[in-house]
C-alpha cells in the first residue's frame, strides 16, 4: 500500500467519525422534542374525555427509532394516566369501555341495563292479560290496537348514579361516568362492579329479580374501598315520566312526588306546580307517583336526607320531570329495593309500608268509605264477569238501596217544611223591613215555636243529607283512580278511565275543552231535572242577603257540565245512573209514601198537644227579656 492510498483511508475515517458523531445529538433532540410537544399538549387539557389529541407531530414520529418510541408511548400512557388519576380518582381505570345492555326480566316486568353506570335504562310492563296481550299498554297502543308493553321511562331522560367523593384528590365521582363489569349474571341476578385500582377494591351494584315480583333488590357493596372515598355519599335518581293515558294534561293532575317518612303518614308535592321540598330523613320509601304507575325507592333501614323536586312539563310526550337526591351510607353494604308497579291499591299494601297510600282515594273520611265500602262492593262485582258499565249501574243501586232510609227520612222532613210553608210565610211577612235585633230576635223565637208546636225538626232533612256527603265526594275520588276502568269500554265510551267524546271541534273552548262528552252531558241534564222535580221542595231563603238557593241549584248542573267534560266517563255515568234512581226514588216515595193531607193533619193535631218548652227555647226567651230590659 502506497502513501497516497493510506493517507486516503485515514481521511475517510475521520470524515466517517465526525459525521457519527455529529449526528449523535441530532437524533437525542428529536426525541426530547417528541416529549416536549406530549408535555405542552397535556398541559392544556383539563379532562379526558374533553381533551384534544394528544399526538406529536407525524413528522417528529418518522424520526424516532424504535427504542425512542418506546420511551415515548410509555411518557403518554403515564401521562394521561396521571390525568385520569386527578379526574376519577380510585377510579381512573375505570373510565374507559365499550357500553353494553342486558335484561332482567320475570312475568311482570322486563328491566334494561347499561354497563356504563350499572343503572336501569328502561322498565317495562311485561304481565299478560287472558287473551295473551300485553295487560298494561298506552292509550295509543290500545286505540290503534298495537301489542307493545308500557314503559315508565326511557334512557335519554332518566339517571341514576351514585355520587362520591375520593378521599385523596377530593374530586367528585359519579357512577354513570364508570363502565361496570358484568361478574355474574343469571335469570334473576346482574353483579356490576367498577374496579378501584385492583381486582380486590370495587364498587359493587346487584340487582336480583324474583318471579312474579314488581320489586328489584338493589344493593350497593363498598368492597375495601371505604378507605378510599370520603363519607358523603348521594344516591341522585330522576326521570321524565312517560304520558302513557289519553291526554297528558289529565295525567299531570294527580302526578307528583311522594314520601312517607317512619312513624308518619305520606305527603307529597304539588300536583299542579313545580315544588321541591328538603326532607331530614329517615324516609321509608319516596315514590315517582304517574296516574297508573309508579316508580318508588323503597328502604327498610331508612333513606337519609333528601332533597325531591317535580316540574311540570309541556307538551304531549312526558307529564312530569321528577328528581331524587338522597344520602346513603359509604360503609359495608347498602340495601334498596326499586318498584315499577301499577297503582293497585291491593297490590301495595302487600309491601307493609303505607305505599298503598299514594293512591288518593280521598281525605280521611272520604277515603274510608272508598277503602271499606265502595271498594270491596266493586271488586266483588268485578267477579261476576260483567262489563264495566253494568257493574257501576249495579254499585248505584246497592249504595242507594243502602241509603234508602236517610232519603227517605229526608223527603218526609221536605214534605213537613212545605205544609208549614205559608205560616213560616207569615212570620216572614210580619217581621218585614225590621232590621233591629230585637225584631230578629221574636222572629227566630216564633219559628221556633212554630217548629215546636208542629213536631217539624228543621235539621231533620239536614243531617241525611250530610250523611250521604261522604260517599258522594268518594267516589267522585275513586272512579279516576280506579285501574280497574283504565282500557275498559262500555256503549260509547272506549275507556272509562278517560273522558267519552262524541263530538271533537278541532278547537279548545276555555273552560270546557275541544269535544263534548255525551256522559258527561247526560249527567248535567239529569241533574237539572232532579232539581226542577225537586224545586217545589224547595224553602226559598228568608233571611235578607242570603243567596237564593234555587237560583245555584239552577246553575249547578251548567257548572258540572264544564267541570266533568274531560273527567272519566266513568265517574260521569255514575253520577247519571245516581240521578235517574234519585228521580224515580223521589216520585215513588212522593206517590206511595208521603201524604201530604195526612202530614197536615198530624200537623194540625200536634199543634192542639200542649209542648213544654225545651231548654234551648226557655233560654232564647230569656236572652230576649234581658235584651228588651236594658234597651229600657
Amino acid at each position: 500500500m502506497d502513501k497516497n492510498t493510506t493517507t486516503g483511508l485515514i481521511l475517510i475515517g475521520a470524515v466517517v467519525l465526525a459525521f457519527m458523531f455529529l449526528n449523535k445529538p441530532q437524533e437525542q433532540s428529536v426525541a426530547n422534542r417528541a416529549v416536549t410537544e406530549i408535555n405542552d399538549i397535556s398541559s392544556t387539557k383539563s379532562e379526558v374525555k374533553n381533551s384534544v389529541d394528544i399526538s406529536p407531530k407525524e413528522s417528529s414520529l418518522n424520526d424516532l427509532d424504535s427504542a425512542d418510541m418506546i420511551i415515548y408511548q410509555k411518557l403518554k400512557d403515564q401521562q394521561e394516566q396521571e390525568e385520569l388519576i386527578e379526574r376519577y380518582g380510585v377510579f381512573f381505570g375505570s373510565v374507559s369501555g365499550e357500553e353494553e345492555n342486558y335484561i332482567l326480566e320475570n312475568d311482570k316486568i322486563k328491566l334494561s341495563f347499561s354497563n356504563k353506570g350499572a343503572r336501569i335504562i328502561n322498565a317495562e310492563m311485561v304481565e299478560l292479560d287472558e287473551d295473551g296481550l300485553f295487560k298494561y299498554r298506552t292509550y295509543q297502543d290500545f286505540i290503534d290496537n298495537e301489542n307493545n308493553p308500557i314503559s315508565l321511562f326511557e334512557e335519554k331522560t332518566s339517571r341514576m348514579s351514585l355520587s362520591l367523593v375520593d378521599a385523596e384528590k377530593v374530586v367528585p365521582i359519579e357512577s354513570e361516568d364508570l363502565f361496570f363489569k358484568l361478574t355474574k349474571q343469571n335469570d334473576s341476578l346482574l353483579v356490576f362492579r367498577a374496579f378501584a385500582g385492583s381486582d380486590d377494591k370495587y364498587l359493587e351494584f346487584s340487582y336480583g329479580l324474583s318471579e312474579g315480583h314488581y320489586d328489584v333488590d338493589f344493593e350497593i357493596n363498598y368492597h375495601k374501598i371505604e378507605n378510599d372515598i370520603k363519607s358523603d355519599v348521594d344516591l341522585k335518581w330522576s326521570m321524565n315520566g312517560l304520558s302513557t293515558e289519553k291526554i297528558a294534561s289529565d295525567e299531570r293532575i294527580i302526578t307528583t312526588i311522594m314520601y312517607r317518612n317512619f312513624g308518619n303518614s305520606r305527603d307529597y308535592l304539588s300536583e299542579t306546580s313545580d315544588d321541591e321540598e328538603v326532607l331530614d330523613g329517615n324516609l321509608n320509601w319516596i315514590a315517582f307517583k304517574q296516574k297508573f304507575f309508579s316508580c318508588i325507592l323503597l328502604s327498610e333501614e331508612g333513606i337519609g336526607k333528601s332533597k325531591v323536586s317535580c316540574k311540570v312539563l309541556e307538551g304531549e310526550r312526558y307529564t312530569d320531570s321528577y328528581a331524587s337526591k338522597s344520602s346513603v351510607p359509604s360503609l359495608g353494604k347498602v340495601s334498596l329495593k326499586f318498584l315499577f308497579i301499577p297503582n293497585d291499591y291491593d297490590l301495595l299494601e302487600t309491601y307493609d309500608s303505607e305505599i298503598e297510600d299514594i293512591i288518593n282515594l280521598g281525605g280521611s273520611v272520604f277515603a274510608w268509605v272508598n277503602r271499606y265500602m265502595i271498594d270491596p262492593v266493586f271488586k266483588y262485582l268485578m267477579t261476576t264477569g260483567l262489563s264495566l258499565g253494568l257493574i257501576i249501574l249495579l254499585l248505584t243501586i246497592i249504595v242507594k238501596i243502602v241509603i234508602m232510609p236517610l232519603t227517605y227520612k229526608n223527603y218526609m222532613s221536605t214534605a213537613k217544611t212545605k205544609v208549614i210553608k205559608p205560616e213560616m210565610s207569615k212570620i216572614t211577612a210580619k217581621y218585614e223591613g225590621k232590621t233591629d235585633r230585637n225584631a230578629a230576635m221574636k222572629k227566630q223565637q216564633e219559628t221556633m215555636a212554630l217548629y215546636k208546636q208542629t213536631g217539624v225538626n228543621p235539621m231533620a232533612g239536614c243531617i241525611p243529607m250530610v250523611i250521604q256527603m261522604p260517599i258522594l265526594f268518594a267516589v267522585f275520588r275513586y272512579f279516576p283512580a280506579s285501574l280497574d276502568l283504565r282500557h275498559k269500554g262500555f256503549l260509547w265510551a272506549e275507556d272509562l278511565s278517560s273522558y267519552d267524546s262524541i263530538l271533537d271541534f278541532g278547537f279548545s273552548i276555555p273552560l270546557y275543552g275541544d269535544h263534548i262528552s255525551l256522559f258527561a252531558l247526560l249527567m248535567a241534564g239529569s241533574t237539572l231535572i232532579y232539581t226542577i222535580t225537586n224545586s217545589n221542595q224547595m224553602t226559598p231563603a228568608t233571611q235578607p242577603g242570603m243567596p237564593n238557593m234555587k237560583v245555584i241549584m239552577y246553575l249547578m248542573p251548567i257548572m258540572l257540565l264544564f267541570w266533568f267534560n274531560t273527567y272519566s266517563s266513568g265517574l260521569s255515568f255514575y253520577y247519571f245512573c245516581g240521578n235517574l234512581m234519585n228521580i224515580g226514588i223521589m216520585w215513588g216515595i212522593k206517590k206511595y209514601l208521603i201524604d201530604e193531607d195526612k202530614i197536615r193533619l198530624q200537623i194540625e193535631s200536634n199543634k192542639k198537644k200542649k209542648k213544654k218548652k225545651s231548654r234551648f227555647q226557655q233560654r232564647l226567651e230569656e236572652v230576649s227579656k234581658q235584651q228588651q230590659k236594658k234597651r229600657r
